[in-house]
């Protein structure tokens, strides 16, 4: 996962404390410390937010997107006070404490969802990269330039910073692409693996061809030109061939899959978000390579 110094600094002296201890760190554990670690980030800066009388329909609103049903009447106590700072902590920690890894980052990521001012939404974030840092677990947390925070399961560390992050990043001078491919992740995240998710990699993709080759064409009928494109950016015939022939399968396989088929296999999906950020970062580094050029 790409993160800060600090963070990886972090997460590699908790590991090479335990190499040094010959102490085994199972998924388990990981998961049981991450929880604990998550359950403190909660209480430090977004238990205070639900404290407060005037921010009840943000707590109602986030039980709601968790599916826990309070009514107003149980924010109250019989004298009348407010009680949603007990309320949430007591829901919040029972639905974290029995939840899957997959459930609970669900949780998390459904707090970015909420009205709250901007400041504590990057102190959220900031937190909870640090836990997952040092429970070490394969998760990613991103947060793009278009103000979204995208939780995925890490793959490899490389395909991860270069293919995934680095691709949101250049993206941001093609909005309407990066659009299309931060909507696959966020499918992805929440494990809709349908053929909408392979749609909105393979729009992406059309889009910033549109951009680059200056044209309307659809992917299946930009071979030519991208070919043309590539021997023009003085790229090497191997892998002028290798790019248009692997796009060429590309399209074969969403004509073939994404078009008739409800459901993808996860293994699929992964590889297609891959392919597709690989295809992206190439595209995109020839433009930047040229635009240092000019």
């Amino acid at each position: 996962m790409k993160g800060g110094d600090k963070g990886k600094n972090i997460s590699a002296r908790v590991q090479n404390f335990y190499k040094r201890w010959n102490i085994e760190y199972d998924e388990e554990e990981r998961i049981a410390d991450f929880k604990r670690r998550v359950l403190g980030t909660i209480d430090t800066i977004i238990t205070p937010v639900f404290a407060e009388r005037e921010n009840s329909f943000l707590l109602l609103k986030y039980f709601k997107l968790i599916g826990i049903y309070v009514s107003q009447d149980n924010l109250l106590g019989s004298w009348g006070g407010y009680l949603g700072k007990d309320v949430f902590g007591r829901n919040f920690e029972a639905k974290i404490k029995e939840a899957s890894l997959e459930e609970s980052i669900f949780y998390l990521h459904m707090l970015f969802s909420l009205d709250i001012n901007q400041t504590l939404k990057d102190r959220l974030y900031a937190s909870f990269k640090e836990d997952i840092e040092l429970s070490l677990l394969d998760i990613s947390l991103k947060k793009t330039k278009h103000g979204e925070y995208l939780f995925y399961p890490s793959g490899a560390k490389l395909l991860d910073e270069g293919v995934v992050n680095d691709v949101l990043d250049w993206l941001s001078d093609y909005p309407e692409s990066c659009k299309s491919f931060e909507s696959a992740l966020k499918k992805y995240q929440e494990h809709k693996y349908e053929r909408n998710l392979i749609d909105d990699l393979r729009l992406s993709l059309e889009l910033l061809l549109k951009r680059i080759l200056k044209d309307k064409k659809s992917l299946d009928n930009q071979k030519e030109t991208l070919g043309k494109y590539l021997k023009e950016k003085s790229t090497p015939t191997e892998i002028r061939e290798m790019f248009t022939r692997l796009a060429t399968c590309y399209v074969d396989y969403q004509n073939e899959y994404a078009k008739h088929n409800d459901k993808v296999r996860e293994a699929e999906v992964e590889f297609m978000i891959y392919l597709t950020g690989t295809f992206m970062r190439f595209l995109l580094s020839l433009e930047k390579n040229s635009k240092k050029e000019t």
